[in-house]
């Protein structure tokens, strides 16, 4: 008892010291403003990157002070200290500073005045180190420049900029995001060969968003979408050890070690829920409202499915009768968009029933984990747009009256589904893309409310992310942990 409540003072002290506002400026170019985006004010990249750290602390705030066409070069054609967002951001009194200018540098009238780059760079850091919050000033090295277009070289960026970063950040000991790197793998998000689409500016904003929390990696140690108690028991066991999978602090770098540092980045991330999409607790005791916890995708009962508030595996749970009952919600993602997950706890079930299930224009609702018709054992139906893919049909057969945790992932080639930790079916050869739907999403029915596609029994905390999370071979699995 006495180590377990150290645990526990160890958490609250680690998350108590992690918490407090916190405003960040991201400086830059057309690229930080959101150029070509169509709506910037939401998917520029400083955008998407408060959206994602207000998942974790409402109390994160990040200002766009970007400016189309800046130059970090005094001598430039667009210096940014000339320009009133550089006022605006020095006034903020920010708490962290996101430098991003060098693109427009590289443009041939502008690079004429290379010798002054660093000299200009450091000036700005300094001036943001000099206001009275004393902010935490990271530097960036630019994104690929995928081809020349507007004037600006890519060869510049590649062979004298990236360097010139890593002299700056050794003289003022300024940490770095390497844009660059993170994003040399998506030329196909860099529309004009500069500018980053929305997805783009969202894999930017994802990037930086664990280092601005304390971590290089997010510390989902079993892949089970939440950090909680057994990511914390997966890192004590770990404790003092030199190993990379588990230094997870200080960011950028880590210490190479396992240690205080990376139980505070553990706590920044306490009990919450990472690329979450949507989550059903199922914990009502009354009404016609299944409440999404994100607040997006409120499901609507349909029948009369009956709340059962001690029945669940982690609270109350949601019963199906078999003949008449489901829930109905909004589109909640499109399976053609990318790797997705989805966790569900399930107990009860007949041959021919579905689960979970979602319509497309062409299939009506497509069965995403239901029990086969015939051999009466779990199954997915959901498929991408070839002629010859078929349902996956496992052995495991749970409508034997316990409780099953179900996972169903895509990873962007594959389907693989797991029951209680264990992987029952998986594809064996790559597909291609899943189909397109944008309609409603199902739970307890199948394809046009179809008799018999109706599932009788009980469904618990389901969760939808729109990341790929298996298993890791040293983690337990959540079955054994109730969320």
């Amino acid at each position: 008892m006495r180590s377990r409540a150290l645990v526990v003072v160890l958490i609250v002290l680690c998350i108590a010291g992690a918490a407090g506002a916190k405003r960040v400026a991201c400086v830059g170019d057309s690229i930080t403003y959101g150029s070509g985006i169509a709506n910037r004010m939401r998917d520029s990249y400083p955008a998407q990157l408060e959206q994602i750290l207000q998942q974790y602390d409402t109390a994160w705030e990040v200002d766009n002070f970007g400016v189309s066409g800046a130059t970090m070069l005094s001598r430039g054609d667009l210096p940014y200290i000339r320009q009133s967002a550089y006022s605006n951001a020095l006034a903020s009194n920010p708490d962290i500073v996101i430098i991003k200018l060098g693109t427009n540098d590289s443009k041939p009238h502008n690079w004429a005045h290379k010798d002054e780059y660093v000299s200009d760079y450091l000036a700005m850091i300094d001036a943001f180190r000099a206001l009275p919050s004393a902010p935490e000033v990271w530097i960036c090295k630019p994104v690929p420049a995928f081809y020349t277009n507007f004037s600006i070289s890519p060869t510049v960026i590649h062979d004298e900029i990236l360097p010139m970063i890593d002299e700056i950040a050794a003289l003022r000991d300024t940490p770095v995001f390497d844009l660059y790197t993170a994003l040399e793998p998506y030329a196909d998000l860099f529309p004009d060969g500069i500018h980053p689409n929305a997805e783009g500016a969202g894999v930017m904003a994802e990037f930086i968003a664990p280092f601005l929390l304390g971590v290089r990696l997010v510390p989902d140690f079993n892949q089970d979408g939440v950090l909680n108690l057994v990511d914390f028991a997966l890192l004590a066991r770990e404790w003092s050890q030199e190993t990379t999978a588990f230094d997870i602090a200080p960011a950028p770098g880590g210490d190479a070690v396992v240690g205080y540092a990376d139980l505070r980045g553990l706590s920044t991330y306490w009990m919450q829920y990472p690329s979450l999409v949507a989550h059903w607790l199922f914990d009502e005791t009354a009404g016609d409202a299944a409440t999404d916890r994100t607040g997006q995708f409120d499901g609507t009962l349909y029948g009369g499915p009956t709340w059962r508030p001690r029945a669940g595996v982690a609270g109350g749970a949601l019963e199906f009768d078999g003949v008449d009952d489901y829930v109905r919600t909004d589109t909640v993602l499109d399976p053609a968009d990318g790797p997705f997950t989805v966790f569900a706890w399930v107990r009860g079930g007949e041959p021919g029933q579905v689960i979970l299930s979602q319509a497309n224009d062409s299939d009506g609702a497509i069965a995403w984990l239901g029990i086969n018709a015939v051999a009466g054992t779990l199954m997915t139906a959901i498929r991408d747009t070839g002629r010859f893919t078929r349902p996956l049909i496992s052995e495991v057969d749970i409508a034997d009256g316990a409780w099953h945790h179900l996972r169903l992932v895509w990873d962007g080639k594959r389907r693989d589904v797991y029951v209680d930790g264990r992987e029952v079916m998986a594809d064996t050869r790559d597909l291609g893309t899943l189909k397109h739907s944008n309609h409603d999403f199902f739970l307890g029915v199948g394809e046009d409310l179809a008799a018999g596609t109706f599932f009788s029994g009980l469904i618990d905390e389901v969760r939808i992310y729109n990341v790929a999370l298996k298993p890791v071979a040293t983690a337990r699995d959540p079955a054994e942990v109730a969320n």
